[in-house]
C-alpha cells in the first residue's frame, strides 16, 4: 500500500493506492451496496446511490451526498465536511484501487481520519481477497496516525 498527503489552499490531502487480487466489479460490490459496505464499514449505509448514511449512534445520522457513483468504476462522497472518492481500474482479477480524501486543514482528528480510511482499504483489500476484514491493530492505527500528524505538522 502506498500513502501520500499534502497540504493545499487549507485542505489537506491523503491518497491511498493498493492492489487487489480480486475484479472491479467484486470490490464494487463490497463499495457501492449496503450490503458489501456494512462487511467492512457496519455504520455506513446507502439510500439509492445519491445518499450514503453514517450512523453516529444513538439515532443520530449523518446523510452524505454521492457526488458520482458508477459501478464497477468509481464513488466519490461527501465525507464531514471534506470528500472521499476511490477509483478501481482492473482487468480479471488485477485492480488498483485509488482513495482521495480531502479534509479541511482544521478538521479535528485529521490524523486519525486518514489513519482510519487506510485501515478501511486494507480491510476492503482483505475481504475481496479473502472473504473477512482486517482485524484491527490499534498499535499500528495509533502509530500510523501518529506519523500523518508530523508529516502534516497537525
Amino acid at each position: 500500500m502506498q500513502t501520500s498527503y499534502h497540504m493545499k489552499d487549507n485542505n489537506i490531502y491523503q491518497k491511498v493506492i493498493t492492489r487487489i487480487d480480486s475484479s472491479p466489479e467484486n470490490i464494487f460490490a463490497y463499495l457501492g451496496t449496503t450490503k458489501g459496505i456494512q462487511q467492512w464499514f457496519p455504520e455506513l449505509s446507502f439510500k439509492g446511490t445519491e445518499r450514503l448514511l453514517f450512523d453516529l449512534g444513538n439515532d443520530e445520522f449523518e446523510d452524505m451526498k454521492i457526488f458520482r457513483y458508477e459501478n464497477p468504476k468509481f464513488i466519490h462522497f461527501a465525507w464531514a465536511e471534506g470528500e472521499v472518492e476511490i477509483l478501481l481500474d482492473g482487468d480479471g482479477d488485477d485492480t488498483q484501487l485509488v482513495l482521495n480524501e480531502r479534509l479541511p486543514a482544521a478538521f479535528e482528528n485529521a490524523a486519525r481520519d486518514f489513519s482510519g480510511w487506510q485501515f478501511k482499504v486494507k480491510s476492503i483489500k482483505n475481504i475481496a481477497e479473502h472473504g473477512e476484514p482486517e482485524e484491527m491493530d490499534r498499535q499500528h492505527f495509533e502509530s500510523v496516525q501518529k506519523d500523518i500528524e508530523e508529516i502534516l505538522k497537525l
